[in-house]
């Protein structure tokens, strides 16, 4: 089964391929990146996430998620691509570009929040929204008010926390409910220490008051990737207008240059 995807530009530029976060879609991708002239944005749906629901959510993990980007780059004759991804998206970008080197020629790092290890802490309220409805989803509303977990990120982080109780509105369908724990329980990478082999140019980005997604992570990884730009961006949860003009701007001016590894 292909990825359904959407896309903006001319299949005559370059193409960038860019993963939405866990629980969103393609639709995210397209609302945050909107000011690219130039290049060609394809922002694939992955399994459990947009129209497609009838895959089976047992397979569901990063290795297998990267490798239907892949099959989505064959099928659109696209040999090499500039590659990224917010979040769970950024960990499926990595786990491309350390899997299929020579398909990345750049890698654009948007808000990471896995590292080498199952389970990150900072995502388990996503991981228990979907066992909450698939357990029961009249009462996972309920649940989800009284979690202590999700009632320190209402304190913290109001967006953060909308961000969440926002996946209650999503299909309740097996696969769209279970890739909310299943790739929770996934990892992109292997060990940190395998991104120091990455060639590619990247740009890692991370913002102030987002608690999904913690500075410390974004850190971590640009300091392990060699060619690796880090850059912070205006807080998405406070100032998502800022936000946004800044990750546009800053995406084109890396762009903008055109060296290619081999």
């Amino acid at each position: 089964m292909s990825l359904h995807y959407l896309h903006r530009g001319s299949p005559e530029d370059p193409p960038l391929v860019f993963m939405h976060g866990l629980g969103a879609s393609s639709d995210q991708t397209m609302s945050a990146l909107t000011d690219l002239p130039g290049t060609w944005l394809i922002a694939p749906d992955m399994p459990g996430h947009g129209p497609a629901t009838d895959e089976n959510p047992d397979r569901f993990e990063f290795d297998y998620f990267a490798d239907k980007v892949v099959d989505l780059m064959d099928k659109l004759d696209i040999e090499k691509a500039d590659v990224g991804g917010l979040s769970m998206g950024s960990g499926i970008a990595l786990n491309i570009a350390l899997r299929y080197s020579s398909r990345v020629n750049r890698l654009v790092l948007l808000r990471p929040s896995w590292l080498d290890q199952v389970q990150p802490a900072h995502l388990e309220i996503v991981a228990k929204v979907g066992r909450w409805i698939e357990e029961d989803p009249s009462t996972a509303w309920s649940k989800l008010e009284s979690d202590e977990e999700f009632k320190k990120i209402q304190d913290e982080c109001l967006g953060a926390a909308h961000s969440i109780s926002d996946l209650l509105e999503r299909p309740q369908d097996p696969a769209s409910t279970r890739v909310l724990y299943k790739m929770w329980e996934s990892k992109p990478i292997e060990k940190l220490d395998g991104l120091s082999y990455l060639s590619q140019d990247t740009i890692v980005f991370d913002t102030d008051a987002d608690p999904l997604h913690p500075k410390s992570v974004a850190k971590t990884i640009a300091d392990k990737i060699p060619q690796a730009q880090y850059a912070s961006l205006p807080p998405r949860y406070i100032n998502g207008l800022a936000y946004q003009t800044a990750l546009n701007e800053a995406i084109r001016d890396f762009l903008s240059h055109q060296a290619v590894h081999a």
